[in-house]
């Protein structure tokens, strides 16, 4: 099993919040660069800890129930 530390799990909570973040705000709110936080959101990736990004739909506006 994969070790995570505090940034780890901050850049998982934030990706939960919004997957639609990109790199750069991701870095600023925990406090990396770009480079490293786009290497660990890579290696969450490739570990599988992060397996799939998804789209939540309002089904009551496509007008189904």
């Amino acid at each position: 099993m994969e070790k995570l530390d505090a940034i780890d799990k901050q850049i998982l909570m934030f990706l939960q919040e919004s997957a639609k973040l990109n790199t750069k705000e991701i870095a600023s709110k925990v406090g990396l660069t770009v480079t490293p936080a786009y290497e660990r959101i890579k290696r969450l990736e490739s570990t599988g800890i992060i397996k799939n990004y998804t789209v939540i739909l309002d089904n009551s506006k496509l007008g189904k129930s």
